[in-house]
Order: structure tokens, then sequence, then C-alpha cells
């Protein structure tokens, strides 16, 4: 069967598994939407209903985004069930971060001066901007690689009480129910008390860098009994101590490459958890002047993994930085523009499904994958999703989309490249 073929055969499948979270009476155009997001990188609703043969009125289009017709949370959680049959796993990794699309306009959703903390050359250390909360799925790959696909985008409001933690909870809470065994990778402005501790109820696993200075302690040594509450704290881990633990040198598969590193590592207690058993690491990678960096301190609930585990696992949360990357330059994210925060939202769930989407045909085809006549410079390299991409709109660009799904069976299926009839298989 040929790759087109195969193409048509797990969209049909894939989109209506996700057809099961939209109303009735929008699928069909939700399926024209969805479509146009995969065949065009660029954010405008236009140009994505210009890359498919358009058969409804424009104000079509129109009443289903601004109306938010959809569920954005239900659309979410059905990605997250779709990616997880593709690629099923027992215990999942999820990665919570956020980033600013910078904006021109002093007035639109979410849009307000806010403080960028990535340092970025030739940028000022405050922006008007707005402030995406994204929560990510890693699956492993072959060659040992993980792939980062986005679950949800949640938008900041520009002001009141609901900030980043209290959206990160509202994102965890969401998925409550659709797995098991979840594992959160966050950095250091997400490590608080009021979000870990209630993700600790619910059995979730988190590891998570924290500032140098956070106070670590021993636990206690055993003491014979006393009236009053026992010991929290034993020996605070200050900088002296951390000189004399053990150092471990190894060569570690970091950030797409072999780095040396030295790691330090205790079990730990942390006050800021209130007294929780904690694996501490401090981790120094060899710069190429041949000194080490400064210590990283990375904390992680799982105190049966070994500091290896903790630093590998951990190096996984960098996947979501070129997640941000793609979905602002090529998949249009930094084009959204809507006059509300729903519709905004909206928008930005149905571009981050097909690029979601995207990585899974990559994931799942890339053995037939035709890298010689997309891209031959690239010989030997991964097929991602850009290149993937690239191949859908040379061969999918202008089919009739609407009538592919049919409300009776409740059943969408592809177009074939090059024939107005549907594939029968």
């Amino acid at each position: 069967m040929s790759l087109a073929a195969n193409v048509c055969l797990l969209l049909s499948e894939w989109i209506s598994f996700l057809l099961v979270a939209v109303p009735p009476r929008s699928r069909r155009t939700f399926v024209e939407l969805l479509i146009g997001c995969l065949l065009n990188p660029e954010g405008w609703v236009t140009r994505a209903i210009g890359a498919i043969r358009r058969e409804a009125h424009w104000t079509t289009y129109y009443k289903l985004i601004e109306r938010a017709q959809v569920p954005v949370t239900e659309l979410s959680r059905r990605l997250l069930q779709l990616v997880l049959t593709v690629c099923p796993t027992e215990l999942i990794t999820l990665i919570l971060d956020d980033t600013l699309v910078p904006r021109g306009a002093k007035f639109g959703p979410g849009i307000s001066i806010k403080h960028d903390h990535s340092h970025k050359a030739n940028r000022p250390t405050f922006l008007n901007s707005q402030c995406w909360v994204t929560l990510a799925l890693v699956v492993r790959v072959r060659l040992g690689s993980a792939l980062t696909v986005p679950i949800r985008s949640w938008l900041l409001e520009e002001s009141g009480q609901r900030g980043k933690l209290w959206v990160a909870r509202q994102l965890m809470d969401s998925i409550r129910g659709q797995v098991k065994g979840v594992r959160l990778l966050i950095d250091a402005w997400f490590m608080r008390r009021s979000l870990i501790l209630p993700l600790l109820e619910q059995q979730v696993r988190i590891i998570g860098q924290v500032r140098r200075d956070t106070a670590l302690f021993l636990p206690p040594e055993p003491e014979p009994k006393r009236r009053g509450p026992k010991r929290k704290y034993g020996q605070r881990v200050d900088a002296a101590m951390l000189e004399t633990l053990p150092v471990q040198e190894m060569e570690l598969m970091l950030y797409g490459k072999v780095q040396p590193v030295r790691v330090r590592s205790v079990i730990a207690v942390a006050r800021f958890l209130k007294g929780l058993p904690v694996r501490a690491v401090w981790c120094e990678m060899l710069l190429p002047d041949h000194t080490w960096s400064r210590p990283r301190l990375i904390l992680a609930t799982e105190i049966d993994l070994s500091a290896q585990q903790v630093v590998e696992i951990y190096a996984e949360r960098w996947g979501i930085e070129p997640l941000f990357h793609n979905l602002k330059r090529w998949w249009g994210v930094a084009n959204l523009w809507q006059q509300s925060k729903a519709a905004l939202e909206l928008w930005m769930q149905i571009r981050s499904t097909a690029y979601a989407l995207t990585q899974l045909l990559a994931l799942q085809l890339w053995q037939s994958f035709p890298l010689m006549a997309i891209a031959p410079w690239r010989k030997g390299a991964m097929i991602t999703a850009g290149l993937f991409a690239q191949w859908l709109r040379m061969q999918f660009i202008g089919l009739p989309v609407r009538d592919a799904y049919d409300p009776k069976s409740g059943q969408f299926v592809m177009p074939f490249p090059g024939k107005d009839q549907r594939l029968q298989c």
C-alpha cells in the first residue's frame, strides 16, 4: 500500500476518534478546519480554509470559532487518549511550562506587559505579550530519543488572581481519571508548594529544578522517646556538606548529545514541601573551556530513582522548548488573532491537534517516507513533523473534505489525493 493510502487510513481512524469530542452539528466544519491546519503552516483561519476545497459559507467557520462551539477540554482529553492509544505506556511523562508570544497591539485577549525570564538577546526584560501555559506529553521513540506532543495550551488572563500556578492546577485536573501513572517535569518557577502538594495527593510523581539555596535537611537521627512531636529535620545540607558528598562522573545523552556530567546526590527532606523526603541531585556539566558549570539542583519525589536516572528523565523537559519554537514559527501560533479568549484557545487547540497528528504520522510512517524526493540534503536524518507536513501539502492540498464525514455512521474517511470520491478500504 502506498504512503498516501496509509496516511488516509490513519487520518480517517484518528480524526473519527477525535470527533467524539465535537458536537454533531459542528463536525463537518471542524474536520475542514483541522485538515486545513494540517496543510497550511500559517496561523490565519483564512489560510487554513484556502488549503482545502471550501464548500461552506465563510460565516460557518467564523461561528464555530468565535462562538467556541467545540469544548477545548474534551478535545484535549480525546487527543491525549489518541496519543496513548498509538504509543501505549503504563507511566506517562508530562511537561508543564509557559511561553510568551510578543504582540504589537495594546488590547486583546490576554495581552499585557509581562516579565520575560528567558533573557534572550536583543529583547527587553518586559514584553507586551500573551502568556500560554502548555501541558505536553513525552513519547519515547526509536533510537532512544523522545517526542514532545502538545496536549493543551491555556491562555493566561491579563489580570486577576488566576495566575500560572492556578492554570497549571486546572490543566492537571483536566486529565484526572484519563491516565493512571503520571510523572510531571517542571522548571524552578512551577516548583511551588501550592502546586506540588495537591498533585502528590493525586499520586503524581514530580521531578523539577529548584533554587540552589533551597532549604534541604538530612533525615533526623533516631532519638530516645521524649515528650512532644518528633523532629522533622536533621542537619542542614549546606555548601560545606555538599563538598563532602561523593562525586560521580559519567557521560550521559543529554539534550541530543553525549555530555560529561558530574553529579552529587543525597536523600533529603525539603522544608518548602513540609518535610517531604526527596532525592536531591546536584548536576554539573563540562563547559567548552573544560571547566564545570554551576551546579543545578534537581529534586525528585521518587526517592528510589538513582541520580543518573533523575538527570536523564529531567533532561526530557527540554523538549518543550523546540515544541514552543515549532508552534510559534512553523505552525502559526505567532499569527493567531481572535477577539475573545475562548475563541483564541479553541483555534490554538485545533492547530496544536493538527501538529500532534503530523507528529504521529511521522512516527508511524517514517520507513516509507520519500525523504530523497522531499529533502535529499537531509539523507539519514530523522523524519520530523515538519518534513511530513511538507509532503502533506504537496499531496493533499485542495481536497474536498466536508462530505468526507458521514453523519449517520459518525465516521470520517480521508479523501484520496487526485480523486474526488472517498477512498474505499
